[in-house]
């Protein structure tokens, strides 16, 4: 058992060394548009971007930027007329995005989330034929790293990947944002953004992570979740015992919901108001404390018993969450109790002086 604690341990550790980023998500990931699609959206954006005419206002960025990714920075004349296609038909197929300007065309395949298992040579004929006067280049666009090689460079295709291409237009950005649709600049940014989380380096090293230690971890899992069964269990049977005592001293009603949280309610058909109490867990004790508050289940049911309560519990009161102005939650708290647990007929004795101040304020508010 100590060992297999020790190797616990030691995944935890590990677990917690790992570089962690917290990403907010883009809008494209709220979205979340099909993954058998997405690929087809981001060709649409890049085409976007890539006309040098587009309503963007970025010029020349993003086209300068693919050919300084490709290795032909020389192709470029700002004298040239540029068209930017998507979806070509090429003999029955389509080619993700066409550039074509006077003197040079480029078919771009772009790979996000499929393998490349396209006509890559189909698309080289048809590029060859329908445009044989101009340079070619023809360039799969990919987040990852191609797995097969052979039919990409047999085609006399390249690769280049989605963060050399940023890196690009990152390098240039500067001298376009003035000038830039400020709309389009943010659209843009959230774009490279989605596709560089769905490549964060922190979450490659979490996969491998978990992928090494998944058996430890299953185990783990498991053992925990036992754990928090035989927990949640204890705090049950001792709430249960603890309900019955307080219906002794009171002649209350307290009831446990789920089990676990033990309660009461007054002038449940105006203004409920009532107390709410359970138990913590802390180092592997599950009764380790014991924590009470009164509430409002509506916070449209306070305010009758707000000043009173904070007179009768002057002296008691840790803390009171009433939600803010255009806050979802409904419910009012007003935390009285949190000590170590010792024993039921204490615990029953604290209580039932929370009780008995309650009972007191709503017989006189109704």
């Amino acid at each position: 058992m100590e060992e297999s604690i020790r190797k616990y341990q030691t995944i935890i550790e590990d677990f917690v060394k790992l570089p962690k980023i917290k990403a907010d998500p883009t809008w494209l990931e709220i979205c979340r548009y099909p993954y058998s699609r997405f690929e087809e959206v981001c060709s649409r954006i890049l085409a976007f971007y890539l006309d040098p005419n587009a309503e963007h206002d970025m010029g020349a960025l993003w086209i300068t930027a693919l050919l300084a990714a490709i290795g032909k920075s020389n192709w470029y004349d700002y004298r040239h007329t540029i068209k930017v296609k998507t979806e070509e038909y090429a003999d029955g197929k389509r080619i993700d995005i066409t550039v074509v300007s006077e003197n040079y065309v480029i078919a771009i395949e772009n790979k996000i989330t499929a393998g490349l298992y396209n006509p890559l040579d189909i698309y080289r004929d048809y590029i060859c034929r329908v445009y044989p006067k101009k340079d070619r280049a023809l360039v799969v666009l990919s987040l990852k790293p191609i797995q097969d090689t052979f039919a990409m460079k047999s085609s006399g295709f390249q690769r280049c990947s989605y963060r050399k291409l940023f890196e690009e237009v990152n390098k240039h950005l500067g001298g376009y944002i003035a000038s830039a649709n400020q709309k389009y600049l943010t659209a843009m940014i959230d774009f490279m953004k989605t596709i560089g989380n769905m490549n964060d380096y922190s979450s490659q090293f979490e996969k491998e992570f978990f992928g090494k230690n998944k058996q430890c971890i299953d185990e783990l899992i498991r053992r925990y979740e036992s754990y928090k069964a035989q927990t949640l269990k204890e705090q049950i049977d001792q709430i249960s015992l603890l309900k019955d005592r307080m219906n002794e001293l009171t002649n209350g009603k307290w009831g446990a919901w789920n089990g676990w949280v033990l309660g009461v309610s007054f002038n449940e058909s105006s203004h409920r108001i009532g107390i709410d109490s359970y138990f913590e867990e802390e180092d592997g004790n599950p009764t380790a404390h014991f924590k009470a508050c009164i509430t409002t289940w509506r916070k449209d049911d306070w305010p009758p018993y707000r000043e009173a309560v904070k007179k009768e519990f002057a002296n008691d009161i840790l803390k009171i969450e009433e939600p803010s102005a255009g806050d979802n939650r409904d419910r009012v708290f007003v935390r009285l109790y949190d000590k170590k647990y010792d024993n039921i007929e204490y615990t029953a004795g604290e209580l039932k002086k929370i009780y008995d101040k309650l009972a007191k304020i709503t017989s006189e508010i109704k």
